[in-house]
Parts: structure tokens; sequence; C-alpha cells
């Protein structure tokens, strides 16, 4: 087994485990203040679990050789001929596109929870669910551009059968792939943009700078608001500003993991072969870095957001005998109390 699928299994299985427990701490352990957060955080959560599943079965490769980026799939031993690869891949890329716009909606979600104005302007009523919406299309809109530009041709085989053989030891017939071929060969045998790719590609360029400009603009402005929020103690309790701020720390924490794994890498991948420049190191850490993400995306909510960490917590501390003996501690103070003893009491307390 090559260190890939065996490093996305890993992935997958933790990213399912962490995701699950998270699901269970949203539903179950949430202050009623979150509303329809809540749900929203369940729907990403949710997906990562999809998404892990998904990257586990097509187990991608990303490769990128000079004018061109492949995502390859080897179906060789597998259920699914080179046609239903070929699927399986353009709705692997499609679900990254829906990771791309999860991101930007989480943080146009936030700051219209703490700006009223701003949620009564653009978010009222039942338009909040609009929010759920956007990443479905921008997956669909991902996928079908695949889909429609980017299949596998008898031009592209040729192009990627030595370095594929080269880097994976896969054979080009055993292997199904979605091909950006930025600059092909003219009638002259020079490189010329294919207008098609570039267009599809413009779209792509589109999704990720949108998801960007969301996280880092409503990301900035949902900051100062809060700030704002904490500093009028008169007006806000103090059970709101806390959980105002764990939220917005768990926020930025898991602003910097899409940052490092997904909008740099895809950006490396997505500009070199454009200018038709071989990097000196393989971009199949591409694919790594899109594994890890929901592996580690569930970390800052479960660990930041203070619910859900003594959760966690109490979990542990029951699991290890702890709450048994806490409770028949203050079981003994309670009789100690009652009875009039003077004797010294201790109450064991568990965060």
């Amino acid at each position: 087994m090559r260190m890939a699928p065996l490093f996305q299994i890993c992935c997958a299985v933790i990213s399912v485990f962490l995701n699950t427990v998270l699901t269970y701490l949203i539903l179950a352990k949430s202050p009623k203040k979150l509303g329809v957060y809540k749900y929203l955080m369940c729907y990403i959560s949710l997906f990562e679990i999809f998404y892990s599943c998904w990257d586990m079965m097509t187990e991608p490769i990303v490769h990128s050789y000079k004018a061109a980026f492949v995502v390859l799939r080897d179906y060789n031993g597998s259920v699914f001929n080179r046609e239903a690869s070929f699927v399986l891949v353009c709705v692997y890329c499609g679900l990254f596109g829906v990771s791309m716009a999860i991101f930007g909606v989480h943080f146009i979600y936030r700051y219209g929870a703490v700006n009223k104005a701003f949620s009564e302007k653009f978010l009222p009523g039942k338009w909040v669910y609009m929010l759920f919406v956007i990443p479905l299309w921008y997956g669909a809109w991902w996928a079908i551009l695949c889909y429609i530009y980017f299949h596998f041709t008898d031009e592209t085989d040729v192009y990627m059968t030595e370095t594929i053989q080269e880097h994976y030891q896969i054979p080009i017939e055993d292997s199904s792939y979605i091909c950006v071929y930025f600059q092909p060969p003219g009638a002259d045998g020079l490189p010329h943009p294919d207008p098609r790719i570039f267009f599809s590609i413009g779209c792509m360029w589109y999704m990720i700078i949108s998801s960007m400009f969301s996280v880092f603009y409503f990301g900035t402005r949902c900051y100062w608001e809060i700030r704002k929020t904490i500093s009028q103690s008169s007006t806000v309790s103090i059970t709101t500003k806390n959980l105002q701020s764990q939220l917005f720390h768990a926020l930025v924490v898991q602003t910097f993991i899409p940052l490092v794994l997904m909008y740099i890498p895809i950006g490396i991948l997505f500009f070199f072969p454009m200018v038709i420049w071989e990097l000196p190191f393989t971009t199949e850490f591409v694919g790594y870095t899109i594994a890890l993400y929901p592996a580690i995306d569930p970390l800052p909510n479960m660990i930041i957001i203070k619910c859900y960490r003594h959760a966690i917590v109490d979990f542990f501390m029951c699991l290890f005998g702890q709450k048994k003996r806490v409770e028949a501690q203050q079981s003994v103070n309670t009789v100690d109390a009652a009875s009039g003893s003077n004797g010294p009491r201790s109450v064991t307390r568990f965060v």
C-alpha cells in the first residue's frame, strides 16, 4: 500500500471520529444562545465526515507536470471503471468547492450574529438558511466545470503517461483523472493557452478569492464587533460575552487551518502550471493537506469552546472513575454537614 492511501485512511478515520464527537457535543451540550449557529456547525461537521469518506474511497493523487496538473485515481482492482472513476474524482473536486464556500459563509454568519443591523438587512428570517445552500452551489459549479472541461483525452494520456509512470508506477490505462492542461501545443508545436481551460480556472479562482475575501473581511469586522460588544458591560451579560469570545477565538484558529492546508496549496497548484513553471518538488503534498484538513478542523471548537471542553473532560474523568470519587466525597460532606460535624471538609470540583 502506498503512503498516500494509508495517510488518507488514517485522516478519514480520525475525521469521522472527531466530527462525530463534535456533532454530539453541538446537539447535546451547546448553550441555547447559539441558535441557528448550532445547525451550521452540525452542517459543517457532517460535511467533513462525508468529505473524508469520499476522499478515502477516491484515493486521489494530485500531480503537477509542466503546463498541466491532474487529480488522479488508480482504478486498477476497483469496482469502478475509468469513466465512473472520473466521476468520483469530479465529485471529490466539487466537495473541495463546497469546503471553500463553507469557510466564507461561516464567517458571514458569525458577523451577522454580532451585528444585528447586518443580519436584519442581509439575513432576515429564513434567508439565513441561504448560507446552507451557497456551499452546495459552489460544489456543483466546481464539479460541473471539472466534468465539462477537464476530461482526460488521448492527448492528455500521451502528455501525462511518462510522468505518472515515473512518479507513481501507474500505467496510464489504469488511471482516471481530471487534467487541467493550460497550454497544449498548437499546429506549430509551440504551447498555446487554451481559453476554455483559463475560463474554467478563472471561475475556480473566483470561488477561492470570494471565500478568502469573506474569511478575512468578515473575520476582521467580526473581531471589532466582538471587542465593542465585550466593552459594553452594562448591556451585555458576562455569559454572552464569554461565549462570543470563545466562538471567535475558535474561528480565528479555524482560519489558519484552511489557509495553510487549503488556500496556499491549491494556489500553488493552480498558478505554476499556468505559467509553465516546473516546480522543484512534487505537488502530491496537496492531496495530503486536503485529507488532513477535516481531521484537525474540529479540534478548535472542541478545545476552545468551554461547554464542549468541559463535557470532554467530564467524560474522561468519569471513564477513569474520578466522577464517582467526587460524588462520593460530596455525599460524605453532605452527611457531615447534616450531622453537624466540625471535622475538616473538602469539596473536590472538576472542570
